[in-house]
C-alpha cells in the first residue's frame, strides 16, 4: 500500500539536554503551585498576562509530569493558530531535562483545518492530543472509544479558558471527565485552564467559569510585576491627533458594522490610505524621532497604506519595507510571495531594514525581540487585534528585548464617534475607548436605538406612507428602556466560526414580556431534548417560537419593536450557553423626550431665530443625544419636532386631548419608594429591574421553586406571578422591598376583589 507523510501525527524524539528556554521565577512559582495543587484531582486555572509565558509554563509542566511519567495530555483550543503555537511548544521544549523516563512520545493535531488530522484518526497510542473543541465535539466517539476509553488517567489543557463556558466546551470537558469516573477512576481526571485574563467578561459569565474551574485561580501573576522584573518592557503611549477630518457621514448600521467587525467601508479605507498629508505626518512623526523609535514596526491599514508609507519612507532614504499576505504587488504587478515575506522580517531581525511596514500578519506568532517602538497607523474596534500589536513591541530586557517601548496612535478625527480601542487603557483596564470622554456611558446604548428608530424617522418621512398611528404615540413610548445585547458564534467562510452580536430591543409594550421569557428559558427549554447540542434545529426553533409567542407575546401583533427574529435570536443563544443575554438599560431615556422640547418652544412662543438658534443649540450640544438618536440627521429631528409641536398647538390633528399652553408648575420632589412599580419603570428603569429581581429573588426557594405569598401554589415561571404591595399604596404601602409579594395571578385578582368590596 502507498504511503503518505503528514504532519499533523507523528513521533517527537526527546533530545539529550538541558531545555533551551529557561522560565522566569513567576513560572517557576506558577510550576511549584501546580505541583501543589496536582497532588490531588484538579479543575483550576492558570492566569499570566499577554507575554508572561502562559503556553511555555504549561508545557514544561505537563512534560515533567505527565508526558515524562506516560500519562495521556489533551489540549483544547478554537483557533487552529493557537493549536500550531503549542504543539510548537511542545516540539521545542522536549529535552530529556524535562522528559528523562521516555525516548519519544507520540503527538496528533487536530482541527477543521485542512493541513490538520480528524478524530477518526486518533490512536490509542498518542501521547498528546492537540485539537480544536470544535473538532473533537463532531468527532467525540471517536476520543471516547478510540483513546479516553483506554486511558485511567488525563490531564485536559483548555487554551483560552475564558471561552470554556460555552456549551460546547463543558460537554467536552463532562464528556472525558464522565468517562474516566464510570469507569472506577474518580481521580483521573485534572484540568488546567490557561488564560491572560480570566474575568474580563460578561458578569454573568463569572460565576459559570467558576463552575467549569471550581479550583479557582492556581496561580497568577500581575502585569506591572513583570514590567518591573524587566521580562515584559515598560509601555510608553503617545498618542498624535492628525487633524485629518474623516468627512464621510456613517450610518448608524455602518458604524455598527465598524464595532462588530473591525472592517471599515472601502472607500474610507481608501481615502486614509492614499491621503499624502497623513502619510506625511506619519513618516515626518518618525523622521523627528528616529533615535528614540528605531527600530520601528507599522501596523498599516491594507496593501494600498502599506506601500504608500514605504515609498515615503524609502524615499526619505530610510531602509524600509513591507509584509503583506501573498498578493500582488501593485507598484509592479508581481506577486509577493510568503517566501518574500520572510526574508524580509530576518532582515529587520538582523538590523538590515529599520523600518516594517505590515497589514496584519505580525500580530501573532512572529519572534521580533528587537522591536521598540509599533506605530498603530489603522483604528481598530478589536481589543483582540490591539492587544496583538501591543504585545509586539513588549519584550522586556530579560527576554532580549528592550526596557521601554513606545506604543504611537495616530488618531484622526472622526465626524462619527466610534468606540475606537484605546491602547493604553486596554493594557491596565477594561472597556477601552479612544473617545470616551466625548461620549457618554449610554450613547453605545443610544446608537444601538437609533439604528431601529431610524427606520421608523424613514417612514415618516416619506409622504407616500400614512405614519398617522406611530405619529399619534407618545413620543418617549418609542424610546426603548434598554437593550438584550449578546453574542452568537456562527459559520464563517474560514475554519472556525465567528462572533455575530445581536440586539433586542425592549419597550415599554415588551419589557414584561420579554424579562418573564428570559427568565424562564430554562423552563421552556424543558419541552425539548437538546441535551449536550448547542444548535438549535430548525423544527426545534420554530416550535419553542410557537411556546413563547403563545405564553408570552400573545398580543405580538400589537406590540411596538416586536419581531420574531429577536426572540429566535434569544433562544439560540440560550442554547449555545445556557445563559440569559445581558440587559443594558439606557438609563438617559427621559433625555430622549422631544415632547419636552416641543412644549419649551411652544410655550415661549420661540420663533424665527429664537427658534432656530434654541434648535442648533440642542443640536449640537455633546452631552445631548439627539444626533445619536437621529442618527447625526438633523432633517429627521426636524420633522419629528415638527410633529410634536403640532400635537401641543393643534390636538385634534392626531385625536389627543393636550391643551396648547399652560401654566408653569413646578413639580414637588418625593422619594421614589413613593412611586408605583409602572412610574419607577418610566422614570429608572435600572431600579426598576433591581426592585423586582430582589423580589423575586425573596420568594424562590433553592430549586428554582416561585412561591405564591397568599396561595401557596408554586412554580418556576415567572410569567405564572406578579408583584403585589402588601400594604396597599392607597393606604400609604411603599414600592419597597419588605412590602412587595408575589402573587399568582389567581391570587392577585382575588386580593383585588376582597379590598374593592371591603371599601
Amino acid at each position: 500500500m502507498k504511503t503518505v507523510e503528514v504532519t499533523y501525527a507523528g513521533l517527537i524524539e526527546v533530545k539529550r539536554g538541558e531545555t533551551p528556554k529557561e522560565l522566569y521565577s513567576h513560572q517557576n512559582e506558577a510550576i511549584k503551585a501546580l505541583n501543589e495543587t496536582n497532588k490531588d484531582a484538579f479543575e483550576g486555572l492558570l492566569v499570566l498576562p499577554t507575554g508572561g509565558g502562559k503556553t511555555l509554563t504549561a508545557v514544561h509542566w505537563l512534560l515533567r509530569n505527565f508526558i515524562n511519567n506516560k500519562k495521556k495530555v489533551l489540549w483544547i483550543a478554537h483557533r487552529h493558530e493557537l493549536l500550531d503555537q503549542a504543539l510548537e511548544t511542545v516540539r521545542l521544549s522536549a529535552y530529556s531535562s524535562l522528559v528523562s523516563n521516555v525516548s519519544g512520545f507520540r503527538y496528533r493535531i487536530i482541527s477543521g483545518h485542512p493541513k490538520h488530522g480528524r478524530p477518526v484518526h486518533i490512536e490509542p497510542s498518542d501521547d498528546i492530543i492537540i485539537a480544536s473543541k470544535d473538532s473533537l465535539n463532531s468527532g467525540l466517539d471517536y476520543l471516547l472509544k478510540n483513546w479516553v476509553g483506554h486511558l485511567q488517567e488525563v490531564l485536559l489543557v483548555v487554551d483560552e479558558a475564558h471561552h470554556a463556558t460555552a456549551k460546547t466546551y463543558r460537554k467536552l470537558i463532562n464528556a472525558v471527565k464522565d468517562n474516566l469516573m464510570k469507569r472506577g477512576h474518580d481521580n483521573g481526571f485534572q484540568m488546567l485552564g490557561l488564560t491572560a485574563t480570566p474575568f474580563r467578561t460578561d458578569e454573568s459569565e463569572k460565576g459559570l467559569l467558576k463552575l467549569v474551574f471550581p479550583k479557582d485561580i492556581i496561580f497568577s501573576e500581575h502585569l506591572r510585576n513583570l514590567i518591573a522584573k524587566g521580562i515584559l518592557a515598560e509601555p510608553i503611549f503617545e498618542n498624535l491627533e492628525t487633524k485629518i477630518e474623516i468627512k464621510k457621514k456613517l450610518t448608524a448600521r455602518e458604524i455598527k458594522n465598524i464595532e462588530d467587525f473591525d472592517k471599515l467601508p472601502k472607500e474610507i479605507a481608501e481615502e486614509i490610505a492614499k491621503s499624502y498629508e497623513r502619510n506625511k505626518i506619519i513618516v515626518d512623526h518618525y523622521i523627528n524621532n528616529r533615535e528614540k523609535y528605531k527600530p520601528l514596526l507599522i501596523f498599516a491599514i491594507d496593501v494600498i497604506h502599506a506601500i504608500a508609507l514605504n515609498k515615503l519612507f524609502t524615499d526619505k532614504k530610510i531602509n524600509s519595507d513591507y509584509v503583506v499576505s501573498s498578493v500582488k504587488d501593485l507598484a509592479t504587478g508581481t506577486t509577493v510571495a510568503a517566501t518574500d515575506n520572510k526574508g524580509k522580517i530576518q532582515k529587520f531581525r538582523n538590523g538590515e531594514l529599520e523600518v516594517l511596514i505590515n497589514v496584519e500578519i505580525l500580530t501573532e506568532g512572529t519572534d521580533l525581540p528587537n522591536v521598540q517602538t509599533v506605530f498603530l497607523t489603522r483604528p481598530t474596534a478589536s481589543t483582540i487585534l490591539m492587544t496583538q500589536m501591543i504585545g509586539r513591541a513588549l519584550r522586556g530586557q530579560k527576554a532580549g528585548g528592550t526596557e521601554k517601548a513606545y506604543v504611537v496612535s495616530f488618531i484622526d478625527n472622526w465626524e462619527d464617534k466610534i468606540n475606537w480601542v484605546n491602547p493604553e487603557k486596554l493594557h491596565f483596564e477594561d472597556d477601552a475607548e479612544f473617545i470616551e470622554k466625548d461620549i457618554p456611558s449610554a450613547n453605545r446604548t443610544a446608537r444601538l436605538i437609533s439604528i431601529e428608530m431610524i427606520e421608523e424617522f424613514a417612514r415618516i418621512m416619506d409622504e407616500s406612507i400614512d405614519t398617522t398611528g406611530l405619529e399619534k404615540l407618545v413620543f418617549l413610548k418609542r424610546v426603548p428602556l434598554g437593550i438584550y445585547r449578546f453574542s452568537i458564534l456562527e459559520p464563517s467562510e474560514g475554519y472556525e466560526p465567528k462572533p455575530t452580536n445581536y440586539d433586542v430591543l425592549l419597550y415599554d409594550d415588551t419589557e414584561e414580556a420579554y424579562d418573564n421569557f428570559v427568565q424562564d428559558l430554562k423552563i421552556i427549554f424543558h419541552s425539548i431534548d437538546l441535551q449536550d447540542r448547542e444548535i438549535l434545529t430548525q423544527v426545534e426553533l420554530e416550535f419553542l417560537l410557537k411556546i413563547a409567542k403563545e405564553i408570552y407575546f400573545s398580543d405580538y401583533q400589537t406590540l411596538l419593536g416586536y419581531r420574531d427574529e429577536d426572540v429566535k435570536n434569544i433562544l439560540r443563544f440560550y442554547a449555545h450557553k445556557e445563559q440569559k443575554p445581558e440587559f443594558l438599560a439606557f438609563s438617559e431615556r427621559r433625555k430622549c423626550d422631544l415632547s419636552i422640547v416641543a412644549r419649551h418652544i411652544y410655550d415661549n412662543s420661540l420663533g424665527g431665530k429664537a427658534e432656530a438658534d434654541y434648535i442648533k443649540s440642542l443640536w449640537n450640544d455633546e452631552k445631548s443625544f439627539w444626533q445619536v438618536l437621529f442618527s447625526y440627521n438633523k432633517l429627521y429631528f426636524m420633522k419629528q419636532l415638527a410633529i410634536e409641536i403640532m400635537k401641543i398647538a393643534d390636538p385634534e390633528i392626531y385625536g389627543d386631548d393636550v391643551v396648547g399652553s399652560l401654566p408653569t408648575v413646578i413639580p414637588d420632589t418625593i422619594p421614589i419608594e413613593k412611586l408605583t412599580l409602572y412610574e419607577i419603570k418610566e422614570r429608572d428603569i435600572v431600579e426598576y429591574r433591581k426592585i423586582k429581581n430582589a423580589v423575586f429573588t425573596k420568594h424562590t426557594d433553592a430549586k428554582g421553586f416561585i412561591t405564591c405569598a397568599i396561595s401557596g401554589v408554586k412554580s418556576q415561571m415567572r410569567r405564572d406571578f406578579q408583584i403585589d404591595h402588601i400594604k396597599p399604596m392607597s393606604q400609604g404601602g411603599l414600592t419597597t422591598i419588605d412590602n412587595l409579594q408575589l402573587l399568582t395571578r389567581k391570587a392577585h385578582v382575588e386580593k383585588t376583589r376582597k379590598e374593592n368590596t371591603r371599601r
